[in-house]
């Protein structure tokens, strides 16, 4: 099937669902946050997550007016999603949610946006203060002066200063108009992979993003989003196969192809290649820097960690016995073990081979290590003699 045929039968859905919405206000109900979680230590997902991308995907490309009740109860149930269920980081899918809300312009509407912004360090950053003045910066600021909010005086501060302006606010609208365009034939190939992906649709993602690799110069960014996007949807042989290919395009540069390999380490051993996983690591253990305590120490501390976490998936008892111990012995030298999750690895790897001795190591080990933190973290945070820390 072509590009365009997917990208035909992938809107289908969608676009049934925005219809139903619209007649029928009581599917909204489906479309809500809904937290599962298979086990009690598991992570939290949203049963709905799917059907409301659906949905507001649908309506990036179809805008109404009388949409705007729709769109803020779509963006109140991501901002739970994301208070509920996403420790950090975040997608274009909230994004989305705030821009459309925010092409309406409409004062009230701040306080969502301040809520969608305040989720997390995360979206504190990537949340973009503008989607709060588009109803112009001096009405935006009279609705806060106005209010009762807890948050009152910080938002004024933030809203007023000097270098916002409406005609900067309009600027920044018209950039997000081009990153979310109404037509979908302007859309790119690496947004309908994304799309897809969203809607559980894993083939036709694969579909786009390879098409899209396909058209790209094979450089690093080409390379590292494909086989970070195959990788993810659970393509990993694929996605072994693209990072073999960037690492023969780092094969000059030591530093470059020591992260390389260790990308391409883990994807094999989620592939149960424990042979080529372990051949990968050996090689990548010539790549790095030969002082553990450098300014590239992370990379030991993760080289050190997959070797770890490769140790179950050790063909016998004998090897995984000789694994650990070579493990333990480069984790000899390497700063900051509280990092990383180095020792939660080398526990569970221990536990593995059913090894009291190595527990109890890597226990201590452990006890010291997060005794370390306490010290640095507090040197970092202790008030300097000329006045508080900034940090």
């Amino acid at each position: 099937m072509s590009t365009a045929d997917e990208q035909n039968r992938l809107l289908r859905g969608p676009r049934a669902a925005l219809q139903r919405a619209r007649q029928d206000q009581a599917t909204w109900a489906d479309l809500a946050y809904c937290a599962v979680q298979d086990t009690d230590e598991g992570p939290v997902t949203d049963r709905n997550r799917s059907a409301r991308f659906a949905v507001l995907w649908a309506l990036q490309y179809d805008r109404r007016p009388q949409d705007l009740q729709l769109l803020r109860f779509l963006l109140q149930q991501q901002t739970t999603y994301y208070r509920e269920a996403v420790p950090w980081g975040m997608a274009p899918d909230l994004t989305l949610a705030g821009f459309l809300v925010a092409e309406h312009r409409q004062v009230d509407d701040l306080w969502l946006h301040w809520d969608a912004k305040n989720i997390s360090f995360d979206t504190a950053l990537g949340y973009h203060l503008y989607h709060l003045l588009t109803a112009g910066i001096t009405a935006s600021a009279e609705a806060v002066r106005a209010s009762s909010h807890p948050d009152r005086d910080r938002i004024l501060g933030d809203i007023t200063s000097t270098r916002h302006t409406d005609t900067v606010v309009e600027e920044w609208l018209d950039q997000q108009r081009a990153r979310f365009p109404a037509n979908p034939a302007d859309e790119g190939l690496k947004a309908w992979s994304y799309h897809a992906a969203c809607l559980g649709e894993r083939e036709a993602s694969r579909l786009f993003m390879t098409e899209w690799a396909a058209s790209e110069p094979r450089t690093d960014d080409t390379l590292n989003t494909l086989q970070f996007h195959l990788a993810h949807l659970g393509y990993l042989a694929e996605a072994v196969d693209v990072q073999k290919e960037a690492v023969a395009l780092n094969e000059s540069w030591s530093g470059a192809k020591g992260s390389k390999l260790l990308a391409l380490a883990r994807l094999q051993r989620r592939t149960d290649d424990f042979a080529g996983a372990w051949q990968t690591l050996q090689e990548a253990q010539r790549a790095l820097p030969p002082d553990k305590r450098g300014i590239e120490q992370g990379k030991w501390r993760h080289f050190v960690k997959e070797c770890f976490l490769l140790v179950p998936n050790a063909p016998d008892t004998s090897t995984a016995q000789r694994l650990l111990a070579a493990s333990e012995q480069d984790l000899q030298g390497i700063p900051r073990l509280w990092m990383d999750g180095v020792l939660d690895a080398a526990i569970a790897a221990a536990e593995h081979i059913g090894d009291p001795q190595a527990l109890h190591r890597y226990g201590e080990l452990q006890q010291v290590a997060a005794r370390e933190r306490a010290q640095e973290v507090g040197r970092a945070t202790r008030p300097s003699p000329s006045g508080p820390a900034t940090s």
